[in-house]
């Protein structure tokens, strides 16, 4: 078996595993249960904007160092935290110990950039579409099986809610001890290149900026050798110790100021580009949407059976509705790699066509009182949107360099999570308006539909641009093969 893949498999087994996590599509219900008794108020205010606030805060940090720790600790550490996570949702029985579970599952998501980006320090640029492929697939198998068993183990009688997250502590133990045994990685995309390019950098001064082989060591002139032996004990010593320290410090800094040229280079390079920046303001506003929408969809579903006077421990089958998404949304975006369609033309339209429709379906969902309705809404929301980021996210590989995806997808992650933690502040803190569960979801909707108005706005634009009419609305297979190999 090839390196690369034999590299490839190892990390896709953790992905699966850190995924497999049962008690996820029940955690609300389980919250408001027998085991700990919390109110849909407390859950909604005082738990779970805590997790929102500090995946943003963590993120920042984790983004930081993992391209300095060269990855596999900071995934290690991603396994550890869920461990943590996970032992205090089960033995925690207060509101505090709940929000400092919260902090804990933070760094548990903010980690998974370490997860994305590892592999591509791993392997040549030539296997990076056969890689990204696998973490992918890892990632949508562990969250569809965790579905299938969570509802398989509910339905069944086999296990109750509680249980469920033994399982899952269990699956993010497996990974944390998994994950020692990935390769360590010599080298990183900023701060440990693996080949020093000047990219054009003309002066010896900036070239001396970000190579570390500037550092010029401490040296006494032959001439001066027997005035310096004369006043000092030990010269050579001396000599080569403030020559090391020196260099120890110069190669330091040269490597940070290295980091920050590449880094700015590829920030600037890729958001000065007008396509890519475009596809990266949905992609960071509707990721704040679902993101917001995925954590507190439980509550209305709660709410439904409330008011319904059904049994939650018989009548929920969120455990197959998270299955039958991600297998469908899957399945959706595989199907997209065999359309050719020309999303310099189509992309605003089909953006904000698809946001609208996100937008309906969530005030639809605060308006039912059908759960078997509110689950379809859900999965179609699910899928639209699973869809439509996988082009986003191709769009964007396509037009910036091979090394600079782990930057642009860190930093729209944060977009996101910052629009996120706004979003809590307003519409959930009790700083803000406070709103009870459905009509957050009215706001959520209208969120969407905004953004759809927007992307409408853009298309009507670029459809009146006669240059742009003129194009083809399909391209031929060989436009989009070279496409994505510039």
């Amino acid at each position: 078996m090839e390196t690369w893949l034999k590299i490839s498999l190892l990390l896709c087994f953790f992905g699966s595993m850190k995924e497999f996590r049962p008690s996820e599509p029940f955690v609300t219900h389980y919250l408001l249960g027998e085991w700990k008794n919390f109110t849909s108020e407390q859950v909604n205010q005082d738990i779970f904007p805590i997790g929102t606030y500090a995946y943003l805060a963590e993120l920042v940090i984790v983004f930081l160092v993992t391209d300095l720790l060269r990855y596999k600790p900071i995934i290690v550490l991603d396994g550890i935290f869920g461990v943590l996570t996970w032992s205090l949702l089960i033995w925690g029985k207060d509101i505090l110990t709940m929000q400092i579970m919260e902090i804990f599952y933070g760094f548990f998501m903010a980690a998974e950039v370490a997860y994305y980006t590892y592999i591509y320090a791993q392997v040549d640029r030539e296997h990076y579409q056969h890689v990204t492929s696998h973490t992918r697939t890892a990632y949508l198998f562990g969250r569809a099986l965790s579905g299938v068993v969570s509802q398989a183990l509910v339905s069944t009688g086999t296990l109750d809610y509680y249980q469920l997250n033994f399982i899952s502590l269990a699956a993010v133990s497996i990974a944390t001890l998994w994950a020692f045994f990935l390769p360590s990685v010599q080298h990183s995309v900023y701060f440990y290149r693996e080949n020093i390019i000047t990219d054009g950098i003309a002066d010896a001064e900036n070239l001396a900026a970000v190579t570390e082989d500037s550092v010029v060591p401490l040296t006494v002139p032959v001439k001066n050798a027997t005035t310096f032996v004369i006043e000092t004990k030990q010269p050579t010593q001396d000599t080569s110790e403030i020559n090391g320290r020196l260099q120890d410090t110069r190669r330091i800094e040269s490597r940070w100021r290295k980091a920050y040229y590449y880094l700015w280079k590829d920030f600037t390079t890729s958001y000065t580009n007008l396509y890519v920046l475009k596809w990266s303001f949905w992609w960071a506003l509707a990721t704040c949407g679902f993101l917001q929408s995925l954590s507190y969809i439980q509550l209305v579903w709660q709410e439904i059976i409330v008011e319904n006077h059904q049994d939650s421990n018989t009548d929920l089958y969120n455990g197959a509705v998270e299955a039958l998404y991600t297998l469908v949304g899957a399945a959706t975006s595989l199907g997209l790699g065999w359309l050719h369609f020309n999303w310099h033309i189509l992309g605003e339209a089909t953006l904000a066509v698809c946001s609208i429709i996100e937008g309906v379906l969530l005030i639809m969902s605060a308006m039912t009182n059908s759960m078997i309705v509110a689950y379809i809404l859900y999965v179609l929301f699910g899928v639209i949107y699973h869809t439509v980021i996988t082009v986003a996210n191709a769009e964007v590989a396509k037009n910036i360099s091979e090394d600079s995806y782990g930057l642009i997808f860190g930093v729209n992650t944060f977009i996101a999570l910052v629009f996120q933690s706004i979003l809590t502040l307003v519409v959930v803190s009790d700083a803000g308006m406070a709103l009870e569960i459905r009509p957050q979801f009215v706001v959520y909707g209208g969120y969407f539909l905004v953004l759809g108005v927007i992307f409408g706005c853009m298309a009507v634009n670029t459809l009146c641009n006669k240059e742009i009419r003129k194009q083809k609305l399909w391209l031929p297979k060989e436009v989009m093969t070279s496409e994505s190999q510039n």
